[in-house]
């Protein structure tokens, strides 16, 4: 019965690890931000991140999702979410360091009436390898999306050689003043290094929701004035 939704999720799971880490870390943060002036806004982030190195069979996995639902004629809401994974490999010379990565990102807008509703959802997901002697970055994957009730949907997606997505499926859906986009991604990362490598794994969700109801402007300048939207704090806390 929400005037206006907006979400913004995604999920990774990296596994069949060549290598069994030194050492392992997680981190997650959220933040979440209501004004309700005429009506009713609820925020909602969440982030879970887990990397499992004591047990036969490796698994590192994160969740972020951040949810915003509002009703009324005056309020806007924000939610993010983060969730990290770190993980350092030692590497003799000549050997192949290699995983398996799935990763899904879920967007969804709706508004009852755009001219005076907004609603807005964006993601991204990041591999980093890097080495930590040089500090220098090997290889990188990255995706990301946004989808808005007020214009057209973006998407990114890149990455270096030595990640190889088998499968990447993008499905969207517009219907009425509601849109959804589900961006799914699986292959594995492998690489040969020809020297002893410290190597470090770090991948990143992140996750921002945002809606707002306002009365509608009569003027073009009233128009301009709400057009503005939140990019607040991300930060990562490496343990």
């Amino acid at each position: 019965s929400a005037a206006i939704i907006a979400g913004s999720a995604a999920e990774v799971a990296i596994y069949n690890f060549s290598h069994r880490p030194t050492e392992t870390g997680t981190s997650t943060n959220t933040y979440a931000q209501t004004i309700a002036n005429k009506g009713a806004v609820i925020s909602a982030a969440n982030a879970n991140a887990v990397f499992l190195s004591n047990c036969q069979q490796l698994l590192a996995a994160n969740l972020s999702e951040s949810t915003v639902k509002g009703e009324g004629s005056k309020y806007s809401g924000l939610a993010q979410s983060q969730a990290a994974i770190l993980g350092d490999f030692d590497l003799d010379p000549k050997e192949t360091f290699s995983f398996t990565f799935q990763t899904v990102l879920h967007l969804f807008t709706s508004v009852d009436n755009p001219k005076s509703e907004r609603a807005s959802a964006q993601g991204n997901l990041s591999f980093l390898l890097i080495d930590t002697v040089s500090n220098i970055l090997l290889d990188s994957f990255q995706l990301g999306g946004g989808l808005y009730s007020f214009k057209h949907p973006d998407l990114s997606l890149s990455y270096s050689n030595s990640f190889k997505p088998t499968t990447i499926d993008f499905d969207f859906l517009a219907q009425g003043n509601t849109k959804q986009s589900v961006l799914y991604a699986f292959g594995e990362y492998s690489r040969t290094f020809d020297n002893a490598t410290n190597l470090r794994l770090v991948e990143v969700l992140n996750n921002i929701a945002e809606a707002e109801a306002v009365p509608e402007p009569s003027t073009i300048l009233g128009t301009a004035m709400f057009l503005g939207f939140l990019a607040k704090r991300k930060k990562l806390k490496n343990k």
